[in-house]
């Protein structure tokens, strides 16, 4: 059958008069920030080619109502077609910002009034706009450009993964979490549990609670085999570090080698959009703190983030439910609790920001900018066309950095200034002399920073942890104040994976709960006005410094690398954790083996000498005080291989021996001896000589041409600390 269909055009359909708007309000919204400006710059053409009033309010009426709302969000105003056009060429600039929906002011008092206070409301997040009734009545769907959609391949190849192109930034991504729920399994929980909770209300509760699941709430001074903390820092305040690392030492020490640590708080972690503002970078790095404690203690812990607008009751049973999953799975997690959903941590890639374009004109301040990593970052802004830099360091110039400096002083105007980050007035006071001299603060990178020698947090006292904590903290906030003060582009904090891995602070939990502090403070701070950005980094090889070295050796980036990813995030805001890979390791002669090695550089052999039994009596004492002091325990008859050495126990160990006996110790002797006597007798064998000046222990290489531990971890103590790590 055949049939002819004859089509017309429709009959035309008169408008009323021409609307009479004194502005319009135009919502961009897409999946990420490069789609909100690309289309923003799509929208800009449409506009543009407007046909007049009616063809405006129906492209306006379009991109408010007829596109579905995504995450990132921005919205401008203008009063006609060709004013919209100007305004959205500058969000495809960048002029502009772009918000993250549901992260800005929810209830804003007053209500706003006028298209220019929404627009400037809706790129800061906010979602209470009621789109439709901007519409002018009559304005109908029309034709506006489509969304642009990432390009990407998703087929299944059997080929290896192709490196990165050249240049490009390594991996990165953000963490995040996803709703996950408690083992069902977790309804019994016997055992002796301890409350360290300061609110009445809460610890009544969380009483009645515990005794449900079969628990035995222990008096304050009772021994017990679990404890619970709940952190009463005061909403709006920021904790006392002080006293938390004291409790959480003391906490350590008297709990049994099977026994479990639970930790909660509130305002620690950001779970959902809109949290960041109330995000408290201070229990940030307390939950990291004690998550690295507890790994270098092998003690089973769970870290809690509270939902603060719950009741105690709410409060008191998430907290036992959690401890009684950690008293039967015994492994170590992590969780919020918001409004009755569980979240557990997870991770999304996240993108370069936008490029950045270094100025000839204003400076930029880089603090530690002569320590290693600083100084390379001050050496690749200059190639990118800085003109002027001021570095700042808690170190007077010496011989070195003289000549470092002399050596950045022939390719750019650069000047150091002694000064301590952690004190607001007198880094106010650098930064006022270098306005003077240049005008323009463009952007600031907070290097500054050190680390403790490698011990356990639970003989470490507060007063040599603040050492490490303080630049990171005091010294990060007042860099990033500073940024926003003066209006510059960019600060960037270099921060480590110390931060969000608990293995890498096994040893280094100041530095963990430092670098923590600043990925918080990132998030907290990054805002439409000057870009935020903490950068965690894993090991640069061959420069700076490693968080802990068997963890380095699978997370590293060459310095290549690590500055690709600098500058490709420079603008990313809040923070971005870049996990690396493992060094690649260097090519090996086929005649290169063991045998024919020549020692390097870094590697002190360990020479054999006669033993007398005055040498070995006293270096047996030696050995005892050390394992007393290390694990509170002398061993005795006992194998040493029943006493669970691992590398963190034995690395302190062997710094422990040193002390005392003042001599070098070779950590491989602790792992072969089978007695303390045998490891005294060992010692006694080798020749005596002070360690060298600034040193860790011994090292040999092994048959791989790997180090030791305490090798890998020497770059960790030989810096003085101004801005040699990240």
């Amino acid at each position: 059958m055949n049939a002819h269909v004859i089509v017309e055009e429709p009959p035309r359909v008169e408008r009323g008069a021409v609307p009479v708007q004194g502005s319009h309000l135009v919502r961009v919204t897409g999946a990420d920030e490069r789609a909100v400006r690309e289309l923003a710059a799509a929208y800009a053409d449409r506009f543009a080619t407007s046909r007049g009033p009616w063809d405006t309010a129906d492209l306006c009426h379009t991109a408010n109502v007829g596109r579905s709302p995504q995450e990132y969000v921005t919205a401008v105003h203008g009063r006609d077609a060709a004013e919209l056009a100007e305004n959205l060429r500058a969000v495809a600039a960048g002029r502009l910002p772009v918000g993250v929906a549901g992260s800005g002011t929810r209830d804003p008092d007053p209500a706003p009034t006028g298209h220019a206070a929404l627009a400037e409301l809706v790129r800061t997040g906010y979602t209470g706009v009621d789109w439709p009734a901007l519409s002018v009545p009559g304005a109908r769907t029309t034709d506006l450009p489509a969304y642009p959609f990432a390009p990407g391949r998703h087929w299944h190849m059997h080929t290896e993964v192709t490196a990165p192109a050249e240049g490009a930034p390594p991996e990165a991504y953000r963490a995040t979490w996803r709703e996950e729920a408690l083992p069902q399994e977790a309804q019994a929980a016997p055992g002796t549990v301890r409350l360290v909770v300061t609110d009445p209300a809460l610890h009544e509760a969380l009483t009645a609670e515990l005794r449900l699941y079969g628990a035995h709430v222990a008096g304050t001074e009772a021994e017990a085999e679990a404890v619970l903390m709940v952190d009463a820092t005061p909403s709006g305040q920021e904790p006392d570090l002080s006293t938390f690392w004291a409790r959480v030492a003391e906490t350590l020490k008297a709990l049994p080698p099977h026994g479990r640590l639970l930790w909660a708080a509130c305002h620690g972690a950001a779970v959902r959009p809109g949290e960041h503002a109330s995000l408290r970078p201070g229990t940030a790095a307390q939950a990291m703190a004690v998550a690295a404690a507890c790994a270098e203690s092998r003690i089973a812990h769970a870290v809690v983030h509270l939902d603060p607008s719950e009741p105690a009751e709410a409060r008191a049973r998430v907290l036992a439910a959690e401890y009684a999953a950690l008293r039967q799975g015994g492994e170590s997690t992590a969780a919020a609790h918001r409004a009755g959903v569980r979240y557990v941590p997870d991770t999304s890639p996240v993108r370069p920001g936008r490029a950045y374009e270094v100025r000839p004109d204003g400076y930029y301040l880089v603090t530690g900018g002569l320590g290693a990593i600083g100084r390379r970052l001050v050496e690749r802004l200059i190639d990118r066309g800085a003109r002027h830099i001021g570095i700042v360091g808690r170190s007077a110039l010496d011989p070195g950095r003289s000549q470092t400096l002399r050596a950045l002083a022939t390719r750019a105007e650069v000047v150091y200034r002694s000064c301590d980050v952690a004190d607001a007035p007198a880094l106010t006071a650098v930064a006022g002399e270098l306005d003077a001299r240049w005008g323009r603060l463009r952007g600031v990178v907070h290097c500054s920073g050190g680390v403790n020698a490698f011990g356990a947090m639970r003989r470490r006292p507060w007063a040599d942890a603040a050492r490490v904590v303080t630049p990171k903290t005091d010294g990060s906030l007042h860099a990033v104040r500073l940024a926003q003060d003066r209006g510059a582009d960019f600060a960037v904090l270099t921060s480590s994976l110390a931060g969000t891995h608990a293995d890498a602070g096994r040893g280094l939990v100041d530095y963990s709960l430092a670098n923590a502090y600043q990925l918080a403070l990132a998030e907290r701070e990054h805002g439409p006005g000057t870009a935020v950005t903490a950068h965690a980094w894993p090991n640069w090889t061959g420069v700076g410094m490693a968080a802990d070295a068997a963890f380095a050796a699978a997370h590293s980036l060459d310095a290549t690398e690590a500055e690709a990813a600098f500058f490709g995030h420079l603008l990313t805001g809040g923070a971005v954790v870049l996990p690396g890979h493992a060094p690649a390791p260097p090519p090996a002669s086929p005649a290169d083996t063991p045998e024919t090695r020549e020692p390097g550089p870094d590697t002190r052999t360990v020479i054999p000498a006669p033993a007398t039994g005055r040498d070995r009596t006293a270096l047996r004492a030696h050995v005892r005080d050390a394992f007393l002091h290390v694990l509170g325990d002398d061993p005795g008859d006992r194998p040493l291989r029943g006493l669970g050495l691992d590398s963190l126990v034995i690395a302190e160990l062997a710094t422990a021996l040193e002390q005392r006996a003042g001599r070098t110790v070779d950590p491989s002797l602790l792992m072969r001896a089978r007695t303390a006597d045998e490891l005294a007798a060992e010692l006694a064998a080798t020749a005596a000589g002070p360690p060298e000046a600034g040193a860790g222990p011994a090292v040999p290489a092994d048959a791989t041409g790997a180090t030791a531990l305490s090798l890998l971890l020497r770059p960790l103590l030989t810096d003085g600390g101004d801005g040699v790590t990240p």
